[in-house]
């Protein structure tokens, strides 16, 4: 992920988070951050109920246009601003991103 610009080093943070190995079907590993004991404690979040199916068929019925997404690599797609970027820092064994 460092050779293709989608980590770069970091020497100081106030976050650390270690990362989970996740075996692909490909047998490629996915890189996850372990979040839920360092920075998800500390995240104050807006709470949004999923509509249900018939909410959703209301609303659908209306609109004229679509999108289609794909959502492989979702969490590569988009860069995060400096801010975010510090809470989202992850460590490994070759140091910290």
């Amino acid at each position: 992920m460092e050779d293709e610009g989608i980590i770069e080093p970091v020497e100081v943070s106030n976050w650390a988070t270690p990362i989970v190995c996740v075996p692909k079907t490909d047998g490629s590993v996915r890189v996850c951050g372990a979040y839920k004991g360092t920075v998800n404690p500390a995240i104050q979040m807006e709470q949004f109920p999923i509509p249900t199916l018939e909410e959703i068929r209301g609303k659908v019925s209306t609109w004229k246009k679509f999108t289609k997404i794909d959502p492989r690599s979702t969490y590569r797609q988009m860069v995060l601003d400096k801010v975010l970027q510090q809470l989202c820092m992850i460590n490994t064994y070759k140091g910290s991103f």
